[in-house]
């Protein structure tokens, strides 16, 4: 996680009783925090809390710290702020909401934008994808196949053996990701009780991955992507469900597991965006 130059300097000049402490917990040549032989960062403690607010206050925390675990989207009109799914707790939230997840204004500075002619077409496909996910009066499969054509997307059994190599293509934070992964039995069919889950996941990837998206083109790659990975989030939870899980809490685990390794990587994202981009069928 990278330190801003700001409050790494004053990580430096810290005098505290707690400096010593924050001094070993920092690679200041790599501007980053150091992590323990779980991967985890150097100061979370045994009760997943942070030591640096802990000894120093919340305003100690780094610009990524504070953000954590909300994404932003720039428009030229407006600034959109998200939860993403690699806090364990936002995960639940989200995944178990059971009202569709709408934008809310919660503030105005009066000032003024335009939209660009290819965020008009990012936003226009959006508000489009959108309403077909949130359409409750039809099964969630049913949804995901109209939003695969809305993409002019094409996908068959066949693919499928492709999309799983895809998602063990990417580079690796944690191997036990590629274990979940390997063992698969790979499946595009949502059930009903997975519904609720599919629809918050998606909409959420949506509000999160479509921003940026460079054109017309590169929007639907990026919403087949969001499709490709539930589909490998929903047979993770298929392949490991006991008969006395929480359903829930199994979703929260494997959906912060995706998010930790693939959107949370630039790297992940661009690959799986231009493999998505092949399904794209125009003409």
């Amino acid at each position: 996680m990278n330190i801003d130059s700001k409050t790494l300097e004053i990580y430096k000049n810290d005098k505290s009783s707690f400096s010593s402490a924050l001094k070993c917990g920092i690679n200041y040549k790599k501007s980053k925090f150091k992590a323990d032989k779980n991967k985890r960062c150097a100061f979370l403690n045994e009760q997943g809390l942070c030591e640096i607010i802990l000894n120093l206050g919340e305003k100690s925390l780094c610009q990524v710290c504070r953000d954590h675990p909300r994404f932003r989207s720039f428009f030229s009109d407006r600034i959109e702020t998200g939860l993403g799914f690699c806090c364990e707790e936002a995960t639940r939230q989200i995944l178990s909401f059971e009202d569709k997840i709408e934008p809310v204004l919660v503030s105005d500075n009066g000032a003024s934008g335009t939209l660009d002619y290819n965020e008009n077409n990012v936003l226009q496909f959006r508000e489009n994808a959108l309403n077909i996910l949130q359409n409750r009066e039809l099964d969630i499969n049913q949804r995901i196949d109209d939003l695969l054509k809305l993409c002019k997307a094409k996908v068959s059994e066949t693919d499928f053996a492709k999309i799983v190599k895809a998602f063990l293509r990417t580079e690796r934070l944690d191997k036990g990701w590629t274990k979940r992964v390997k063992k698969i039995n790979f499946d595009k069919i949502t059930p009903p009780k997975l519904s609720l889950f599919a629809e918050q996941f998606l909409v959420n990837c949506l509000y999160r991955n479509l921003s940026y998206a460079e054109d017309t083109i590169w929007v639907r790659a990026r919403a087949i992507t969001c499709i490709f990975a539930w589909w490998i989030v929903k047979s993770i939870i298929a392949q490991e469900q006991g008969d006395n899980d929480s359903l829930l809490e199994l979703c929260v685990d494997v959906v912060r597991a995706y998010s930790t390794e693939i959107e949370y990587s630039e790297n992940n994202l661009e690959k799986l965006f231009s493999f998505a981009y092949k399904f794209i069928k125009i003409g």
